[in-house]
């Protein structure tokens, strides 16, 4: 089935942000196998680990009402990466997080995509001000909560690394001013 109904979908200049589809699995496999996803979990190179992961996004959907997009560029087709909110039983709150895939970093991509996101949320779910949970090593990631106006609010401990919240801004109180 490569159906995706129930999910919603957004848009940005370049960017139609859209729910998961079998046909992504490919991508999400070489990303997760790659270095690239060092610091969500991998580099994972068991096929079953990395499709149960896959499979998680769809129940986190299921479960909240919202999860990762996969990020398609508009023009080419191409699935650039994944952005979303976030909210495992092990974290402190609903997290927006970015992943992008090999060749589209440094685009402005995961940038275009967090505030399509990060104003869903807020409009639509209720959701906010949102964090990131990101360790320091993580540097592109730091710097693009940065750019996004989040600011550093205290450390945490998860899964065995020490990271950092990062709080957004708080859009309602913005739009009321």
């Amino acid at each position: 089935m490569t159906a995706n109904a129930g999910f919603p979908r957004l848009e940005t200049e370049r960017l139609i942000l859209r729910g998961p589809l079998e046909s992504d699995y490919p991508a999400v496999a070489a990303f997760m196998a790659s270095p690239r996803a060092t610091f969500v979990g991998g580099p994972v190179n068991d096929e079953f680990a990395t499709w149960r992961a896959f499979l998680a996004v769809i129940g986190h959907w299921s479960l909240r009402g919202y999860g990762f997009f996969t990020l398609e560029h508009r023009e080419s087709g191409a699935i650039v990466g994944r952005a979303g909110i976030v909210n495992h039983i092990m974290w402190p709150e609903p997290e927006l997080g970015w992943h992008l895939f090999d060749g589209f970093e440094g685009q402005g991509y995961a940038y275009e995509a967090a505030v399509e996101i990060r104003q869903w949320a807020d409009k639509s779910l209720g959701l906010g001000p949102l964090i990131s949970l990101i360790v320091p090593e993580n540097e592109r990631s730091v710097r693009l909560a940065e750019r996004l106006g989040a600011t550093a609010e205290s450390e945490i401990e998860l899964m065995g690394a020490t990271g950092v919240v990062y709080r957004h801004p708080n859009l309602s109180a913005e739009s009321a001013a």
